[in-house]
């Protein structure tokens, strides 16, 4: 089986001297560890944007890198009391600019790279998991290389593992023949279908800062940093946002920390902001869970959000100069003036607490959902991947036992049109159509979504052949006037059925008077791990939050670790 390291060269020369597979190495409490008397090097200086490495500031949060924009030839930054400018970060030179400061690329170009498919990823300490799987894809034909991602990194005395193997297939010199061939895999081996990049060279170029109150200008090769004077924000102007229609429009926003412009994968300039993981976090929190919930249920999703946070770190955007993206792939982050004082409290009571695997050296995949619709799913059933014991579907504690067994089997009918008593239903109307639900598909609509052939013409029937654990439809048939195909995978079914909440649901017998199909359903999202509405109806019952998160992540602890 061919085997290919991760990490692009910059990233293997952090690791020397550090040990086979150590990806990230965390001083606890004071300066970043880059803070020295003198200038990085350029080639110091671009390592340190494409490492896996966080730090921790003098209050002893870490401090994580945010992608904010990609693909900009020009940018202004600014500050009321002014702004530095720091040509190799915190501690080395710095100059003191105006408040306004406009970021333009000189010269540009985009880095080297290729691109491959991601079959599976399996955890890195299932090495004997390993064999087996990759027999599996020889098997369909297959030839399956190894690229190992995440971090290990030490912090307290801990030693913490996040790594994983991903199992990919291919060679592809764009990314839109990459993913033309990941659709493929997707639709007939349900593999993961993610692209894993492989970069030869990155990208490089020069860039120039007006300062548009003195007019003076400034030249650098690959990156500058810019930090506002003073305890007060940075704004980043002309952000593209996405609004609730889909589509970007450009606004001002401003963010904790600093922000630097470096030269991206594109040859173009990539906005990043520097920012502790509280300040990040309360940012976060209030777009992913109501700020009104009880506070134990508001502690248990900043828990779940931090394990996703620092999870996600070294396995993402490894071909760009940040850490995470401020975007739905990643992490949705709007910066300065989204956070909500109980949002924010539920982080600060919560700091440096994530959930742990038994034997503490792995993070749980804190995943979470709307609403489970009164029991949650089985990781393996909802993504291609080995089941997880800390993500196993669980029917809601108030449920009786009856429903211990799942409802795979189960009369789904009365358990969507007569729901018993749980945690997940919420209290107001609205939360309501989140856990029992109705929707009708228009026959015509369907072929050619989510890889259902365009050619297969209005659909006559539809037939769920498999579900989960918890109900949820995994692998549905479509008969349509060419033939018939099969639909295989939770998210694939919900989009190329218009985009329903979830896939928990039931075909009704007769369809309505335009000959659409009539479905009732229960739960909205994927319904793996946390199930925010069951939070909620937990806490309000008077359950904390070690009981809340003991219930959907089976096995855990929560540990204090910075």
């Amino acid at each position: 089986m061919a085997r290919d390291p991760l990490v692009s060269r910059s990233r293997r020369r952090l690791l020397q001297g550090l040990g086979a597979g150590l990806a990230v190495s965390i001083t606890h409490l004071g300066a970043p560890r880059w803070v020295g008397a003198s200038d990085l090097s350029l080639s110091d200086r671009i390592d340190l944007l494409y490492s896996n490495q966080f730090h921790f500031n003098r209050r002893g949060e870490p401090q994580i890198t945010v992608g904010l924009m990609q693909d900009q030839r020009e940018v202004v930054v600014s500050a009321p009391g002014g702004l530095d400018v720091l040509p190799s970060g915190d501690g080395g030179t710095r100059i003191e600019a105006g408040t306004r400061l406009r970021v333009r690329l000189v010269e540009g170009h985009a880095a080297v790279q290729r691109y491959t498919v991601v079959l599976e990823s399996l955890p890195a300490s299932n090495v004997r998991g390993l064999g087996p799987a990759a027999e599996r894809w020889q098997a369909r034909g297959l030839v399956p290389a190894e690229h190992e991602v995440g971090t290990v990194f030490g912090v307290e005395g801990k030693v913490l593992d996040t790594r994983s193997v991903l199992l990919t297939t291919g060679d592809f010199a764009s990314p839109a023949a990459a993913r033309k061939e990941a659709e493929v895999l997707v639709r007939d081996h349900r593999a993961l279908g993610q692209l894993h990049p492989r970069v030869s060279a990155r990208g490089h170029g020069r860039i120039m800062v007006e300062d548009l109150d003195r007019g003076t200008t400034i030249h650098a090769d690959g990156v500058l940093w810019f930090s506002p004077r003073g305890d007060g924000p940075i704004t980043v102007h002309d952000v593209l946002a996405d609004t609730t229609m889909g589509s970007q429009r450009r606004v001002d926003r401003q963010y904790w920390g600093s922000v630097y412009v470096a030269v991206d994968r594109h040859g173009t300039l990539a906005v990043v902001n520097l920012v502790s993981e509280t300040e990040l976090l309360a940012g976060l929190v209030p777009a992913e869970i109501y700020a009104s919930a009880p506070h134990h249920a508001l502690r248990a999703q900043a828990v779940a959000a931090r394990g996703q946070l620092v999870s996600k770190v070294g396995t993402r955007h490894l071909d760009d100069p940040f850490l995470l993206c401020a975007h739905q792939h990643c992490q949705v982050y709007a910066g300065k003036g989204h956070e909500h004082p109980r949002t924010t409290k539920a982080v600060r009571d919560t700091a440096g607490r994530v959930l742990m695997r038994p034997g503490g050296s792995q993070l749980v995949d804190t995943v979470y959902s709307a609403n489970c619709g009164g029991h949650s799913e089985d990781n393996d059933e909802v993504w291609p991947s080995p089941p997880d014991p800390q993500l196993r579907g669980r029917p809601d504690p108030l449920l009786p036992a009856r429903f211990s067994d799942g409802l795979r089997k189960g009369d789904l009918s009365a358990w969507l049109r007569e729901p018993p008593r749980s945690y997940s239903l919420p209290e107001d109307d609205a939360g309501r159509q989140g856990y029992r639900w109705t929707a009708t598909v228009d026959p015509a609509e369907i072929a050619g979504r989510q890889g259902v052939p365009a050619d297969l013409g209005p659909i006559a029937a539809m037939e769920v052949l498999a579900r989960g654990r918890s109900g949820r439809a995994t692998t549905l048939r479509l008969r349509g006037s060419s033939g018939a195909y099969e639909l295989h995978g939770e998210l694939r079914i919900r989009r190329a059925l218009g985009g329903l909440k979830s896939s928990m649901f039931l075909v009704e017998k007769d369809r309505d008077r335009y000959g659409r199909f009539q479905l009732v359903g229960g739960g909205h999202g994927h319904g793996v791990g946390l199930c925010q509405h069951g939070a909620m109806g937990m806490a309000r019952q008077g359950k904390d939050v070690d009981e809340i998160l003991a219930h959907y992540y089976q096995g855990s602890t929560l540990e204090h670790l910075w």
